[in-house]
């Protein structure tokens, strides 16, 4: 393969050039913020930057290259940089920024081995295994409280929230003073009792035969992180919940993925949330 005799003149100062290198910057740019800052930013309007760069780069090679349309050239650069930072801002707008500097939560390991996903039954028939009731209460809260905890993240030491509200351990906000500090083990006591309470909220959704026949531990775990999540009236009202009623299992463990997006769009937290929340909720369902 050979280049042609000005590569290095086109590759590093032609405005064609210039502007298909920041279309592909910004059609991998979700991915970028997200690998490198932990920024989960809206990937919609990196999209439409990335389409106007292609756009102007493809129209700038068909022009003719010489010092009379310079100036033409340039605009059409300028005009297409300047659409592709408003692009820029607004999908950080509603940006989503991972906290990496928390502390790591020590039940990780225990999630990632409970987490993961059952085999998809296709058409294979099911046999449900029988929950013989409800599990008390100390039974789930050791399964439920790391594996909601992972999720929702800890913080030892009292923070303001994205909207300036005090928070500490678990996302508690009741009460929480600057300065305010608690141990691990203090903190899952008090997401224990706020989870407690959503169970209690969500079983009220249940048919008694659910409650009998249809809630092993961890798929009881799974429907209350997704209430934990969304809240209990829409998590109790929800197609999972209708589902698992009559008596639909892997119908209303799929139904429980659909809960993935949050302000119009999909997030990659969520998706990994429900995914893990399915995985449980299979536990009790057998080929």
């Amino acid at each position: 393969m050979n280049l042609i005799d000005n590569w290095r003149r086109i590759a590093f100062r032609s405005y064609s050039m210039w502007s298909l290198y920041l279309g592909l910057l910004a059609l991998l740019g979700s991915e970028i913020l997200y690998g490198f800052f932990g920024i989960e930013a809206d990937p919609y309007p990196l999209g439409k930057a990335a389409l106007a760069f292609f756009i102007i780069g493809i129209f700038g090679r068909l022009i003719r290259q010489d010092a009379e349309s310079v100036v033409f050239r340039r605009g059409l650069f300028l005009t297409a940089f300047a659409y592709g930072l408003v692009m820029l801002f607004q999908s950080l707008g509603g940006a989503v920024i991972e906290d990496r500097q928390a502390p790591e939560y020590p039940h990780n390991a225990r999630i990632e081995q409970h987490a993961r996903i059952i085999p998809a039954m296709a058409e294979a028939p099911v046999e449900l295994v029988k929950a013989r009731g409800v599990a008390p209460e100390g039974e789930f809260l050791a399964i439920a409280v790391p594996f909601i905890g992972e999720w929702e993240g800890l913080r030892l030491v009292a923070y303001k929230d994205v909207i300036g509200v005090w928070t500490v351990c678990f996302g508690e906000t009741k009460g929480v003073r600057p300065g305010d500090r608690y141990t691990v083990a203090e903190c899952e006591a008090m997401l224990a009792r706020e989870i407690l309470s959503y169970r209690q909220g969500l079983h009220r959704y249940f048919t008694p035969s659910t409650l009998s026949d249809r809630l092993p531990v961890k798929r009881d775990v799974a429907y209350v992180s997704l209430a934990y999540n969304v809240g209990v009236s829409r998590a109790g009202t929800a197609t999972a919940t209708k589902r698992l009623n009559a008596g639909d299992v892997p119908g209303g463990c799929e139904a429980l993925t659909w809960y993935n997006k949050a302000g119009g769009r999909v997030w990659r937290g969520l998706v990994r949330r429900r995914t893990a929340e399915k995985g449980f909720c299979m536990a009790g369902v057998i080929a």
